[in-house]
């Protein structure tokens, strides 16, 4: 293996690793939640609210901000040094100081009137939506504070540091899981709590960062510096990426809405559901997208197009391989998974049942969730960001026909389904248009990998199946100690068997993980 992929591997692996403690920590999060409040009214709003601010955080901050910074700043390193580099950080922090401050004021301001549209179906409850707007106001500071930190993790990255900028939301899930379980004991209603919990979390996202960022030279200066051209780029670029990137979270919106309308719980239910998706997406398919940007940046700025597409071939593969398996061991246990994290408290079987139908449809589009990450990044190297929201457009179109059409066949989970399939529209179309970037990187190879993976996968999969179903063979009064064996217990099996298999193939990414253990 070449020294290039070993240090790629080795950064993927820090940036997994704190991932792993963050989505655990994510984990314990949603488990306090579904103890204190279930899948009730309540937390019905919190999500909706949330999911407000956690649109325009892609609009203008995490997604788009990286897809459009990183990139600029990585070349400015590359050519001038990290004084001339820093300059364009400090325009960046400042102009977004002055532009989503005032978003923040005129979203708390008018909130009465623009809550009511996006939850529609709440129309008939006039508490729950004067819950959901009073959380929406509090909630949206949240924006400022994680364009902060997402300015902070794009400096840290393309200096080489991935550690400490995956290992902050870990902070903001600390601070929500205190929130959830002491912090709501002040507030009538209780759910007010989680609101300045996700506040006070998103500031300790930023805040984490501050000294490494010190330690590797930075130091803060107010420059509203419009003029630059390295800074104008950036925000020229963020224009579209904002729309394509927040492609996802537009999608989860228009669930969002139509859910709406539905039965009681099903909002909460397909969050429940997407925050266990999140895990593997986050561990492997956001790790691999988020050091790959750096790494084929660099290439890009050398004008290296056969390393570009070896790059992306590589990241490609190692997402089909991690996160194929990973979906297939979600649909298998579902059940067993959804039981052994949040079934306690006001949370019951019935709504284990409900989150893992939820579940097994989000889980058809992971390895495709990951893929989408991967490839826009080639892109995003480039500084073109239009081509990917051209295509995100299209696949919300998708999504929003197919919801209308899944939901009646499928109730709530129908929705999950629609994102899944929008998702593989956007892979496919991001796949074909990235080789007029950079050389084709043998797209029916990265396929026929992709059918012998699946094969794989379908096994552990129905191993995974078999083993938890048998263990939780009572249902309803499966007790916590079960649950956890049937998730431990089939997770191994599903295991053993896919590395078992991959290893009589000999599949190379097996090679390559072995060796950055050893």
């Amino acid at each position: 293996m070449s020294t290039e992929k070993k240090t790629f591997l080795k950064s993927t692996g820090r940036f997994s690793i704190a991932t792993i403690i963050s989505r655990i920590m994510g984990l314990l999060r949603e488990v306090s939640f579904a103890a204190v409040f279930g899948a009730a009214s309540s937390m019905d709003a919190f999500v909706a609210a949330f999911r407000i601010p956690n649109l325009l955080r892609d609009l203008f901050a995490e997604g788009a901000l990286s897809a459009a910074y990183v990139p600029v700043f990585t070349e400015k390193l590359k050519k001038e040094g990290a004084r001339k580099a820093f300059l364009i950080t400090s325009s960046v922090f400042s102009i977004m100081l002055v532009v989503l401050g005032l978003i923040v004021i005129l979203g708390i301001l008018l909130a009465p009137y623009y809550v009511k549209y996006y939850v529609s179906g709440f129309g008939d409850d006039a508490s729950q939506m004067a819950l959901t707007t009073r959380l929406t106001q509090i909630m949206f500071p949240f924006i400022l504070l994680i364009a902060f930190a997402a300015v902070s993790m794009g400096t840290l990255n393309s200096l080489g540091r991935f550690g400490i900028p995956a290992l902050a939301p870990a902070l903001f899930n600390l601070v929500m899981i205190i929130s959830a379980l002491y912090l709501t004991r002040f507030f009538n209603p209780p759910v007010l709590g989680l609101g300045f919990g996700a506040v006070i979390g998103g500031g300790g996202q930023f805040i984490i960062q501050i000294p490494q960022l010190l330690k590797n030279g930075y130091r803060y200066e107010f420059r509203l510096d419009f003029k630059n051209e390295s800074v104008r780029k950036i925000f020229k670029l963020m224009l579209p990426a904002a729309l394509g990137v927040a492609a996802w979270q537009i999608n989860v919106v228009v669930a969002t809405i139509i859910a709406s309308y539905l039965e009681s719980g099903s909002i909460s239910s397909l969050y429940y559901a997407l925050r266990l998706m999140h895990l593997p997406l986050g561990v492997f398919g956001v790790a691999l997208a988020t050091v790959s940007l750096p790494e084929i940046s660099a290439l890009v700025a050398s004008k290296d197009l056969a390393g570009t597409a070896s790059a992306q071939r590589f990241s490609s593969r190692m997402t089909i391989f991690l996160l194929l398996p990973s979906a297939a061991f979600l649909m298998g246990g579902a059940e067993a998974i959804v039981s052994a994290v949040y079934q306690r408290g006001s949370f019951s079987w019935d709504d284990t049942v409900r989150v893992a139908q939820a579940l097994r449809a989000y889980a058809i589009g992971l390895v495709f969730f990951g893929l989408v990450r991967v490839t826009a990044q080639v892109f995003y190297a480039f500084k073109d960001t239009g081509t990917p929201v051209k295509i995100s457009f299209l696949a919300v179109a998708v999504n929003i026909v197919l919801s209308l059409i899944f939901i009646r066949p499928f109730g709530f989970a129908g929705l999950a389904l629609a994102t899944s399939i929008s998702a593989i529209v956007n892979f496919s179309l991001l796949s074909f248009y990235s080789h007029r970037k950079a050389p084709p990187p043998d797209s029916f190879g990265l396929l026929r990998y992709f059918l012998r993976i699946l094969m794989v996968s379908f096994v552990s999969g129905l191993i995974a199946l078999l083993v938890s179903r048998s263990i939780l063979a009572d249902g309803a009064a499966v007790a916590f100690s079960r649950a956890v064996l049937a998730t431990v217990i089939s997770g191994a099996a599903a295991g053993a068997i896919y590395f078992i298999i991959c290893g009589f193939l000999k599949i190379d990414e097996l090679k390559q993980i072995k060796s950055i253990f050893k």
